[in-house]
């Protein structure tokens, strides 16, 4: 571990991210505390864990000299928990930049890319898990399976997902490094697709020498172009030429295995306990990872058969009347054309209601037309109000809900407005018929209604 000491505070520890951050830390035999505005599950979870943890600003409670403090990137350098950690000696970080040094000290496997993170991630350390090995990891979202979205293995190697938002992912230096897809997405980050092809360059410029990238055939090549000479180019796809291919896909209510061929190698047939197309394209991603960490390809298929998911990528619910609820993270337009294809293979013959937030404004201003088109695919799609982060008010201004189901409509389709978060269940219950399979999309606080819609169905 590229860390001088190993006594680290945590400054916003409740986060996604940072909370990974402490159960790693922490399994690889650290001293962690760590403190959050708020208290909740996610800050239950680390306390139950072994890590002193404590909600609001207490300077008085840290402990400890010469450590680090890592802050998310909400929590700013003046914060007095920060200053007092620095009295104290500690060097200062932001979430970036310590995930970064973690990535120095270890065999560092990077998925990055505009969708399929978080699942891929998941897959590719149980696919290591299932050859052998015990990677440490770092994932954006929670994976029950794996015992939570951080862990610090035994082993050299280190799994992480490698966001692109603010550029995060150029604080990594990976000796593997993935890129799944490349879609505009984060528009508050990068206004132009040159600008995004771009950050992805200079990720891949990190990659260390001697390493090897992992390239999804339909990604521009021009991010290649600050790649070393030395490093390995590997594509996956589906066609003849891709180096990581499915050969003899069959699917069964959404459900598919296929045969991989890995570099011309075929190995034992797969079948995926999760659903949808795009989850035998990551699991290609993780079986060419755990080749590149040197894993047994044929143990390491078997661990990727057994994955379970990811909690809300399509995960099912039942409610207690017999309805049924998938709840999904999706919150771009092909995440959205993703869960409603895999939704129409699932539940064939039954209707789809989706209940959809958007998140932010500017996202949805920028892609209002995508949004409605993929919208358009379910039986009747409900918009909630927008969730705003990080936006001005004239941007907030700029576009509604009701643009957004003005535009479903105008492409023919049955679209109504959800209103609150709170209103959004009685919405729902009115315009649900029994044998309704319900969407729950969005990648803001909807998933805060789940449990109130599920009592109604």
């Amino acid at each position: 571990m590229s860390f001088a000491t190993h006594r680290f505070h945590l400054v916003g520890v409740g986060g996604s991210g940072m909370s990974g951050l402490a159960r790693l830390l922490q399994g690889l035999q650290s001293t962690v505390s760590g403190s959050d505005a708020a208290g909740g599950a996610v800050f239950d979870g680390l306390r139950e864990f072994g890590i002193d943890v404590w909600v609001g600003c207490l300077p008085d409670r840290i402990q400890g000299q010469d450590g680090y403090v890592i802050r998310s990137a909400a929590v700013p350098q003046a914060d007095p928990e920060v200053q007092e950690c620095v009295r104290r000696g500690f060097t200062s970080l932001l979430y970036a930049e310590a995930v970064g040094r973690l990535s120095e000290g270890r065999r560092t496997l990077a998925i990055a890319g505009s969708h399929g993170k978080t699942t891929t991630t998941g897959l590719t350390v149980a696919a290591l898990r299932g050859a052998g090995l015990d990677p440490s990891h770092l994932i954006g979202g929670e994976v029950p399976g794996l015992g939570g979205n951080g862990y610090g293995g035994l082993g050299s190697e280190f799994v992480v997902e490698a966001c692109e938002f603010n550029r995060s992912f150029h604080n990594l230096r990976p000796f593997g490094a993935a890129i799944l897809n490349l879609d505009h997405d984060h528009f508050d980050c990068y206004p132009s697709t040159e600008e995004l092809i771009e950050a992805f360059a200079g990720y891949l410029a990190r990659v260390r020498p001697g390493g090897s990238v992992l390239l999804e055939e339909a990604v521009p090549r021009a991010v290649l172009a600050s790649l070393r000479s030395d490093v390995n180019i590997l594509t996956v796809g589906s066609g003849l030429f891709a180096d990581i291919r499915a050969l003899d896909v069959s699917e069964r209510l959404g459900h598919f295995s296929f045969t991989p061929m890995v570099q011309g190698k075929r190995l034992s047939r797969i079948e995926l306990v999760l659903v949808g197309r795009h989850n035998m394209h990551n699991a290609l991603f993780a079986l060419g990872l755990a080749q590149i960490a040197g894993a047994d390809l044929a143990l390491a298929a078997n661990g990727l058969a057994g994955f379970a998911g990811v909690r809300r990528r399509f995960e099912v619910h039942a409610g207690k009347s017999g309805g049924t609820l998938v709840n999904d993270y999706a919150h771009h337009p092909a995440e959205i054309r993703a869960v409603i294809e895999t939704a129409r293979r699932r539940f064939p013959g039954r209707r789809l209601l989706v209940a959809f937030q958007p998140h932010q404004h500017q996202r949805t201003l920028a892609l209002l037309q995508d949004f409605a088109e993929a919208l358009s695919r379910a039986d009747c799609a409900v918009v909630a109000d927008i969730y705003g982060a990080r936006e001005s008010e004239e941007m907030k201004r700029a576009v509604s809900a009701n643009d957004l189901v003005c535009a479903i409509r105008a492409l023919m389709s049955k679209s109504e407005p959800g209103g609150s978060i709170g209103e959004l269940p009685h919405v729902l219950s009115e315009l649900r018929k029994p044998d309704d399979v319900v969407l729950l999309l969005g990648a803001g606080d909807i998933d805060k209604s789940m449990e109130s819609i599920l009592a109604r169905m």
